[in-house]
């Protein structure tokens, strides 16, 4: 496992990072955004997930507008980012932890190395990430939520690249943003 540099402001080991798997071709913030921008791929996970999709939590949708509604809440969450960034993740209210919370909705402490989820409004976009520290968070992954809970397969495979990200930073001793550089990618 690696780390990239995803949005992290010059001179700053902060900002936004994301793991990038040995055996894959890119990282898992790109690889995420590269499938929620495409419309087959979405197509054929919302047929997969069908019965998870008109179960009534989101309201009736069809798979065709579940497709676009993705599409342009994956373009608001970039534009998101990408104005955090813009911003150098400075002030509370455009800092990273203001759009990151805790992944267990009844934890209200703030940890280091901390489980941690994103999304717009009341979207079913997640971007799953490990807290480093108030404006420095690693992208393990990011999934499209449609239940209420996380028992779903796609998303139990998430939950454990969260872990092994968590395993992996602990066992090389990367506590703070500065540790970073040591495992990001050339």
């Amino acid at each position: 496992m690696r780390l990239s540099r995803i949005f992290v402001p010059e001179n700053s080991n902060g900002g936004l990072w994301s793991i990038h798997l040995d055996d894959k071709p890119q990282n898992e913030f790109d690889r995420f955004f590269d499938l929620v921008n495409d419309p087959e791929w979405l197509f054929d996970f919302f047929t997969r997930q069908e019965n998870d999709l008109l179960s009534g939590f989101y309201s009736d949708i069809t798979v065709a507008n579940a497709v676009l509604r993705t599409m342009e809440e994956a373009e608001e969450m970039e534009d998101v980012l990408y104005d955090f960034a813009e911003d150098g993740f400075k002030d509370d209210k455009k800092g990273l932890q203001y759009l990151f919370k805790p992944l267990n909705n009844f934890e209200y402490v703030i940890a280091i190395h901390q489980k941690s989820k994103a999304r717009i409004k009341k979207g079913w976009l997640r971007i799953y990430a490990i807290r480093l520290d108030v404006n420095c968070y690693i992208v393990t992954v990011g999934a499209i939520k449609l239940t209420l809970d996380m028992r779903r397969e796609h998303l139990a495979a998430e939950l454990k690249k969260l872990e092994l990200t968590k395993m992996f930073l602990r066992e090389n001793g990367i506590e703070y943003p500065e540790n970073l550089n040591t495992f990001q990618d050339e």
